[in-house]
């Protein structure tokens, strides 16, 4: 079962090591309109990896059913992102 782990805190936002052990890989960050930032493997689909249901519900959201999201992911709200490290 994949994972969305959701940040609300700056305290508690991820180093990039841990962002890239917690997806498994490289990550790709896509930042959204109301700049929500979603943090994903960046080879996960070449990688097989499974759907990511909650992940792919935030994408839809903000783009429709333009893509699917697989892995796990961390969505980074814009309230709890420092500007410095995400």
């Amino acid at each position: 079962m994949t994972k969305l782990e959701i940040i609300t805190d700056e305290k508690k936002l991820p180093t990039l090591k841990e962002a890239q052990e917690f997806v498994g890989g490289y990550i790709q960050a896509i930042t959204f309109p109301n700049d929500d930032l979603l943090i994903i493997n960046e080879d996960g689909k070449s990688k097989e990896l499974p759907y990511n249901s909650d992940a792919s519900e935030v994408w839809v959201y903000h783009y429709g059913m333009t893509d699917a999201i697989v892995g796990d992911a961390f969505l980074i709200k814009a309230d709890a992102r420092d500007g410095e490290r995400w």
